[in-house]
């Protein structure tokens, strides 16, 4: 049988005084997965992403990460299944990017303990997996915004989570950052069996990567399955409203979305 990663049942949101979000949504995730959330603006996928981090808690339903319900693990323990980027990073203090990554170990440090020889090995793991030990003792402020992603991965990677949760994580990345992340996160992948789940816009981004894409609309269900069942021409001008041209990737053979 599968280890699911995820087991999203029933799950029923609202916002105070707006319209119910998600009603009845019902998902499975599998361990060691790549999947992708994809639909347009409004349509809930940051809320999902919440959800799933724990971060916000749905009126009715269950989301059970490894066996266990999320919301009957205490933060700490959450963090160490799992790591969750968001979209926008902010920092009160100029922190410099061992000490960031050093933030990471926070779940395994017991009040008025000091940081131990294992965590440091682990922080250094985190920084060289993510090609950031050479700029360690820079701030924060001294880094490009490609490579202060970086410094949030390794920190999320100190963690030790068995599950990412990346929020549009190539927001503000020039193509070849792009790729060279989505390279990163492919190696990270396979050396720490990760399950990878990241909401994008980037239809395109999404068929390369993900082994399987969930298409959601105004909080719908529409469509979840291979990349090639979800990307094609009638689905995608039903829910964006925009006629695409579907090919065939010359490389990869995975869909290639053009607008």
């Amino acid at each position: 049988m599968p280890i699911f990663a995820y087991e999203i049942k029933n799950l029923y949101f609202q916002y105070k005084k707006d319209e119910p979000l998600f009603e009845g949504l019902s998902i499975k995730i599998k361990e060691k997965e790549w999947f992708g959330i994809i639909g347009p603006n409004g349509s809930g996928k940051t809320t999902l992403l919440k959800l799933m981090a724990g971060l916000l808690r749905p009126q009715k339903g269950t989301i059970i990460i490894f066996n266990n319900n999320i919301f009957s693990l205490t933060p700490k323990e959450r963090a160490k299944f799992i790591g969750y980027f968001p979209q926008e990073n902010f920092f009160i203090f100029d922190y410099t990017v061992k000490e960031i990554v050093l933030m990471g170990r926070n779940p395994y440090i017991k009040w008025f303990s000091s940081v131990s020889k294992k965590d440091m090995e682990i922080v250094e793991r985190a920084m060289e997996l993510t090609e950031t030990v050479g700029f360690k003792d820079k701030k924060i402020s001294e880094l490009s915004s490609g490579e202060r992603k970086r410094v949030i991965l390794a920190r999320i990677l100190a963690q030790e989570p068995k599950i990412l949760l990346l929020d549009e994580f190539t927001t503000h990345l020039d193509i070849s950052y792009q790729i060279e992340f989505i390279n990163l996160l492919k190696r990270l992948k396979e050396v720490k069996d990760l399950t990878i789940i990241f909401l994008t816009h980037d239809l395109n981004l999404a068929s390369i990567s993900c082994d399987r894409i969930l298409l959601i609309d105004k909080g719908k269900f529409i469509a979840c399955d291979l990349p090639e069942k979800i990307l094609k021409e009638d689905l995608i001008e039903k829910v964006y409203k925009v006629k695409p041209i579907i090919k065939n990737h010359p490389l990869t053979n995975k869909p290639l979305v053009i607008f």
